[in-house]
């Protein structure tokens, strides 16, 4: 007699195929969140920027709390918290001797919100734009004499080459393009004509 049911394979060799499977469902599916490091200027980019800072603004910027954060999805995306903007902006500061010894002391108050993060739908070699409104005032008697207001745009992509994994490419690019911009707002307030 022939058995004409469909072979089957062995329940040991399905068990290690579904764990593959639900592995390449989480990282596929989950999201990434941007990281404070990765997203603040580099000490190389700092030194070089640092170099072209006006000595009126070298510790004398205090930073206002970052608005515009928003939680990643569980299910896509890479998006930028609260917590990890604020971080970002005063490590970057910090590291370009913009952000006084004492907290509040400065002459120069920094706002920053960010009003929008684009990502694509499609993860493969994301490109992430990102806008960021910076108004720059002036302490003095309280006055907020408005010194530099500018909403930034900046746009960056990530590939094979920085991840194979598409939501670690998002990550990539999204903190790059913060980076870009920090680093756009920096090369404009250097070139910011400031009363002595």
């Amino acid at each position: 007699m022939i058995d004409r049911r469909p072979a089957r394979l062995p329940r040991s060799s399905l068990a290690p195929l579904a764990a593959a499977a639900c592995a390449c469902a989480l990282i596929a599916g989950c999201g990434a969140p941007a990281r404070p490091l990765e997203s603040s200027l580099t000490d190389m980019e700092s030194l070089q920027l640092r170099s072209w800072i006006s000595p009126q603004l070298r510790r004398n910027i205090d930073l206002l709390p970052v608005l515009g954060g928003q939680e990643t999805s569980m299910l896509w995306g890479s998006r930028i918290n609260t917590m990890t903007l604020n971080q970002t902006y005063q490590e970057s500061l910090r590291r370009l001797g913009l952000m006084p010894d004492v907290p509040e002391t400065g002459r120069y108050q920094l706002k920053v919100e960010v009003l929008a993060l684009a990502q694509p739908n499609v993860p493969v070699a994301p490109e992430v734009a990102l806008s960021v409104r910076y108004v720059l005032t002036e302490r003095a008697a309280g006055v907020g004499n408005v010194l530099y207001q500018r909403t930034l745009r900046t746009t960056q992509k990530a590939g094979i080459d920085d991840s194979l994994n598409p939501r670690e490419q998002l990550r990539i690019a999204t903190e790059s393009a913060l980076r870009s911009n920090i680093a756009e707002l920096v090369r404009e307030l250097a070139s910011l004509p400031l009363p002595p």
